[in-house]
């Protein structure tokens, strides 16, 4: 049985099937309030402002449910029909990042915040804003918050978005006319068929915004120089336009607002890649900075290096099919424990397999090895492209080497501060190539002691 719902000329609902009833109570909506469910609000609007009725696949969810259908709508004077079917749900898994700390969205300085794919909220909760889903659910996260970054930012959110990446904590202002101040740091969603979903996130108030300065006494004089220039001034001055470029051409390049000519498409979306590119420089210049001080410090989690195979190459799943690579992966049975910070192994292993899909060529394979030593394990990728000359193997290791490549996107600091990482949590990185003959780079981490 198909579920139905009627709005009002203001999208009001006047009625609403149970199903569709409690995914709108969920999502902090009301029975008879604006429709607040992403994907469906979006479709209704769009067919108001173009006055005709239409048909599409929607994706949305709960906190811990995919949910897909089907919706039409149906306009009928000022009222809208919404008639949707082929409702399906899926639990969801969380590819957290960091200690695996549970939420507590009681804290006095806490809450948490559901995405979906098109980081739309789906849910949130914040103990300092009671109203928050009133105001917020349904709106695109950057309409919500205001990016402001971080002078210790990982990288740039869009990118990570477009990649299905996890992002760390970032620094952003609650847009409800408050200085509300949050450190977010969100974590994929992983459906039961291995499909994104979206978003979980974590939110931190901030209790003194930009206070990472507030102890100059623990940082080098050249640390509290470059931290003073770039984090504290450069870095969130260049985020924050380049956010909203990005964010206005892909929704140009999407065609959200409605038809548009295919070559302006194309134009709006090299625009959102340009914008990306710079913000993707950007964080590597706030990596570099973080890395390079003297009291930078790792955590010691246990990892297990084939899960975060797995989980590296369902980030980059659609960038290596993008170019028709296929990814080999270890047997998921097995397991290869390690000690490590887990999400700077799997920035690692990111980097690593997106240089992999960059320089190979397309149709060819890049495969992810895992193994136990007697003191250490490792993971390897190995592709199948032109491979790196032994002249020129020490040199990628070094800040801004690119080996003369031009307008491929890199910064020539990704495998220096991989590199770093490996030794600050006490491993290597190492390359074994021969030009012309594909690129092995290898990460050895300590092993976990057996109990």
């Amino acid at each position: 049985m198909p579920v139905r719902a009627r709005l009002d000329a203001s999208g009001h609902l006047l009625y609403a099937d149970p199903p569709l009833l409690a995914l709108q109570v969920s999502g902090g909506g009301t029975r008879s309030g604006a429709l607040v469910v992403p994907g469906l609000w979006d479709l209704c609007k769009q067919s108001r402002d173009l006055n005709m009725n239409l048909s599409r696949a929607v994706r949305t969810g709960t906190e811990n449910r995919d949910i897909r259908l089907w919706a039409e709508t149906r306009l009928s004077g000022n009222q809208l029909e919404l008639l949707i079917t082929g409702w399906q749900e899926s639990p969801i898994e969380r590819s957290d990042f960091a200690g695996h700390v549970e939420d507590d969205p009681s804290s006095a300085t806490g809450g948490s915040m559901r995405l979906d794919s098109g980081t739309r909220i789906i849910s949130i909760a914040l103990a300092a804003v009671p109203r928050a889903p009133q105001l917020f659910t349904g709106k695109r996260m950057l309409e919500a918050f205001s990016l402001l970054g971080s002078p210790q930012g990982h990288a740039a959110l869009l990118e990570k978005i477009a990649e299905r990446q996890p992002f760390g904590s970032m620094d952003f202002l609650l847009l409800d006319g408050s200085d509300r101040q949050y450190e977010i740091s969100g974590s994929p969603l992983i459906d039961k068929q291995g499909n994104f979903a979206g978003y979980h996130c974590r939110l931190s108030k901030k209790v003194e915004p930009g206070n990472d300065m507030a102890h100059p006494d623990t940082l080098s004089e050249n640390a509290l120089i470059s931290n003073a220039v770039f984090g504290a001034q450069l870095g969130p001055a260049l985020r924050q336009p380049l956010n909203k470029i990005i964010a206005n051409a892909e929704t140009i390049s999407a065609k959200l607002q409605g038809p548009l000519r295919q070559d302006y498409a194309v134009y709006a979306s090299d625009i959102a890649n340009a914008g990306r590119h710079l913000l993707s420089l950007v964080d590597d210049l706030a990596d570099l900075e973080a890395i390079e001080r003297d009291n930078f410090t790792v955590a010691s989690d246990d990892i297990d290096l084939v899960d975060l195979a797995h989980r590296t190459a369902g980030l980059l799943a659609v960038k290596a099919a993008d170019h028709r690579i296929t990814l080999i992966l270890p047997d998921k049975d097995h397991s290869v424990p390690a000690i490590g910070e887990f999400r700077r192994v799997l920035q690692i292993l990111v980097n690593l397999v997106g240089n992999a899909i960059r320089y190979s060529p397309d149709g060819s394979a890049i495969t992810i090895e895992a193994a136990s030593h007697i003191e250490r394990a490792s993971i390897s990728v190995t592709d199948e492209g032109d491979g790196i000359a032994p002249e020129d193997q020490a040199r990628i290791f070094e800040k801004f080497e690119r080996l003369g490549r031009k307008g491929d996107g890199g910064s020539g600091l990704g495998l220096y501060i991989s590199r770093r990482l490996a030794r600050a949590m006490h491993g290597e990185l190492i390359v074994q190539s021969k030009a012309g003959a594909g690129t092995r780079f290898t990460l050895f981490l300590p092993m976990k002691p057996k109990p």
